[in-house]
């Protein structure tokens, strides 16, 4: 399982940077801090998909390219009809619009927290695809070919023929895509121990209480809350401010130990006592100090799903 998970990790980074030697003994062992390190600089990605060099899409497209033109000479053998390749790869440009639309969905994954964005990341490709092939073909044809093709008859014509493909190739990559990432994440949480700290996390944060500059170590933090451009942070029933805003600091923070409740707040996993459902999505969660703080819906999955695995890593 190690081994095969390592290999898969590989796939999405630079080989230049990661592949040596080494790196492959560990990846091979399936060496957990190794993996740690690999998924918090995917984690840290600001888009979703890093793939570095599109190759294997553009090879891919290329081939489809190929086999639509082979079908059109094989179906045009078949029925005695004409065969005409200008007119051939001027409708395989149905496969062209795949690469900037396929990228840019996968890119943006990543940004997607809800069902609502995750499905308008499905079906708005789809919408563009439908409209951009007509256009597209309509566009090339005016320009370049004796007989320009309507837009009405060459929309209809990808409804009918191509739809399905658009539908499954549009759904099927990305659902892939994003349950692999969550594997990922769930594997990372399980395996490395509580007690291990990476280098990347913040241990401590300094701050002034008056005249005095206090070093907090973020294990002992309760949450951290919004209070752009600062963050506010609740240690010991008292409140500091410091100096970065939530969103920043949330990306230097152990996401095994920390996580964000909502759109404002992040809880230390530690410091929570119980959580109880709103009966509308939302829950209420205490922590140790007896306040109580809002757990949108949103991250109400993710909370639940971290809480599962640091209790199981405290048993």
């Amino acid at each position: 399982m190690s081994f095969w998970l390592g290999k898969s990790i590989y796939f999405y980074f630079d080989r230049k940077t990661f592949w040596n030697s080494a790196t492959k003994e560990e990846f091979g062992q399936g060496n957990p801090i190794f993996i740690t390190k690999m998924i918090h600089r995917f984690s840290r990605n600001p888009i979703g998909f890093p793939l570095r060099n599109p190759i294997v899409l553009v090879l891919f497209l290329v081939t489809c390219i190929l086999l639509t033109v082979l079908i059109d000479f094989l179906e045009s053998q078949f029925q005695n009809s004409g065969f005409y390749i200008s007119e051939s790869l001027l409708f395989s440009s149905y496969w062209w619009i795949f690469l900037p639309l396929w990228y840019g969905q996968l890119s943006l994954s990543n940004l997607c927290k809800t069902k609502a964005c995750f499905a308008a990341l499905v079906i708005l490709p789809i919408l563009i695809h439908l409209f951009a092939f007509p256009a597209l073909v309509w566009l090339i044809s005016s320009l370049l070919y004796s007989h320009t093709f309507e837009f009405r008859r060459t929309f209809e014509f990808g409804l009918t023929q191509h739809f399905f493909k658009i539908f499954l190739l549009y759904t099927i990559p990305i659902g892939l895509f994003s349950i692999f990432k969550e594997r990922l994440t769930v594997y990372h949480s399980s395996t490395i121990p509580l007690n291990h700290e990476a280098d990347d996390f913040l241990t401590s944060v300094a701050v002034k209480d008056g005249n005095r500059q206090l070093y907090i170590p973020t294990k002992e933090i309760l949450y951290f809350s919004a209070n752009p451009p600062y963050t506010n942070i609740m240690h010991h029933g008292k409140k500091y401010l410091y100096n970065m805003t939530l969103k920043s600091l949330s990306e230097k923070l152990d996401n095994r130990l920390f996580v964000r409740i909502h759109k404002s707040e992040i809880v230390n996993l530690s410091k929570v006592q119980s959580y109880q459902s709103r009966q509308n999505g939302d829950y209420d969660v205490t922590i140790s100090d007896s306040s109580v703080l809002r757990i949108s819906r949103n991250f109400a999955k993710d909370f639940k799903t971290k809480l599962d695995l640091f209790t199981q890593d405290k048993a």
